[in-house]
């Protein structure tokens, strides 16, 4: 029996020293080989170098940028200051003036009142209209706009402005239609957006419809938008 006890004694000390030596191995410890790979993924190294390069700020948002009219800015700065307090005019609330005016000023607007539309549909529940003297503007801020365009009526006065893509997207969001309401009006204007079809992912599709006229005959004008 000596001799096998003695085989155990031996094998248990074998295995004790490979359990020794390999909890003391650089290569299993943190600050090891494999801590130095997680590193090298972490935000500082290189993929976040790459990453960065994608980031807004780099060529196309300085594209976008340079493409940024005029009127697209002073589109956003007078929405961040428009007056949303308090319910809805309705949009015959102050009676229309009798002779033309000039176009509102980005000062103006941002005064102007919110207006109730004549009859607005599900398409257009995120639009905003306001007024200001007999010029109108219906602001659709998170719509995805690829175009707009005017159908059909008077040309006089329209002005149509499509915001340049934000938060990383490389599709705009945003646009506006502005144009003045005056008796004898009739106009029809599309806002158009991106969407499945037989071109593909971007194929443009009809996404709003605005229909404005004031008859001759009729006290007040109408301005749908679905």
């Amino acid at each position: 029996m000596r001799p096998r006890s003695v085989l155990l004694a031996l094998m248990g000390a074998g295995v004790a020293s490979v359990l020794a030596a390999a909890s003391g191995a650089p290569g299993a410890q943190p600050g090891g080989a494999p801590r130095a790979e997680v590193r090298a993924s972490q935000p500082g190294g290189a993929s976040k170098a790459a990453a960065g390069a994608a980031q807004p700020g780099g060529a196309s948002k300085a594209a976008a940028s340079a493409a940024t009219d005029a009127g697209a800015r002073n589109a956003t700065a007078t929405d961040a200051g428009a007056t949303d307090a308090g319910d809805e005019l309705p949009l015959d609330a102050a009676p229309f003036p009798p002779e033309p005016s000039k176009q509102p000023t980005a000062a103006e607007w941002k005064a102007a009142p919110r207006v109730r539309l004549s009859r607005a549909g599900p398409a257009a529940a995120g639009c905003r209209a306001y007024r200001a003297r007999e010029w109108l503007r219906i602001r659709c801020p998170e719509l995805t706009v690829s175009a707009i365009s005017l159908l059909g009526g008077k040309t006089e006065g329209v002005a149509f402005w499509i915001d340049p893509p934000r938060g990383g997207s490389e599709l705009p969001r945003g646009g506006e239609v502005m144009f003045p309401i005056r008796r004898g009006d009739r106009r029809v204007i599309q806002i158009l957006t991106f969407g499945p079809g037989y071109d593909g992912p971007f194929t443009l599709l009809p996404a709003i419809v605005i229909q404005e006229q004031w008859l001759e005959d009729e006290p007040a004008p109408t301005v749908t938008a679905s």
